[in-house]
């Protein structure tokens, strides 16, 4: 009979354990992307969002059926072991953070009540979050004749293959009609320096990009000679 009392107090013992160590899971920091290795998505509706470095990730429930004042929230991240990693536990049915750096950035949610009853994990959430751009351009030549006997050539750099890109050449500042290209070759132009600038940005999401500039000098051509008798 002791025996028994003895074994019954101890298998209370390890349920009120386990109780306590899911009620007070530890809540790590883990900032960064759960991936920064695999290849970006081909669209923007492979994921939920698409953000620039240094962006900010909001995540909400969506349903207003589930901000009962009993519920309780535990957000998971995906570290870069693919291993959840509980970031957030409490009754905010909110969570945010500020990105590190580029990657997929992956979240999954478990709701409980104050009777015990726990949801099933949530599918993963994906954000990705594109690098800074920081693009350059290189001229076949920086000196050209103005009347286009010469030409140069530019070439946008985006600095990283693993993108796509969409290009808008300009010139002093205007938009060159047509010129979406990554490479545009100068036309005729006006004697003196002349800035051609180039905005490039993601496919991915149009709104995140950079812009780079170059100083082409176009020389004034010698004006047409004419020829007259000597002495």
């Amino acid at each position: 009979m002791k025996s028994k009392l003895l074994n019954t107090l101890i298998s209370f013992c390890f349920i009120g354990l386990f109780i306590t160590n899911r009620a007070n899971a530890q809540v790590v920091a883990l900032n960064g992307p759960s991936d920064n290795s695999s290849t970006p998505p081909s669209t923007s509706s492979a994921v939920a969002q698409v953000l620039a470095s240094g962006g900010v990730i909001s995540l909400k429930i969506g349903s207003t059926a589930t901000t009962a004042t009993d519920v309780r929230y535990q957000w998971y991240k995906l570290d870069n072991t693919g291993t959840k990693r509980l970031v957030k536990d409490g009754t905010d049915n909110t969570l945010s953070e500020t990105t590190t750096g580029a990657g997929y950035y992956i979240y999954q949610l478990v709701m409980s009540n104050s009777n015990q009853c726990t949801s099933d994990i949530s599918d993963p959430f994906k954000v990705y979050v594109l690098p800074a751009l920081n693009p350059t351009i290189a001229a076949s030549s920086g000196t050209i004749c103005s009347n286009g006997t010469s030409t140069s050539t530019l070439t946008a750099n985006a600095g990283n293959s693993n993108y796509s890109y969409l290009y808008q050449w300009t010139l002093n500042g205007t938009t060159i009609n047509g010129a979406t290209a990554a490479t545009y070759t100068t036309p005729t132009g006006t004697s003196g320096n002349n800035t051609y600038g180039v905005k490039v940005s993601y496919a991915l999401n149009s709104n995140f990009g950079g812009t780079a500039m170059q100083v082409i000098n176009m020389i004034p051509v010698p004006t047409k000679p004419a020829i007259s008798v000597g002495q």
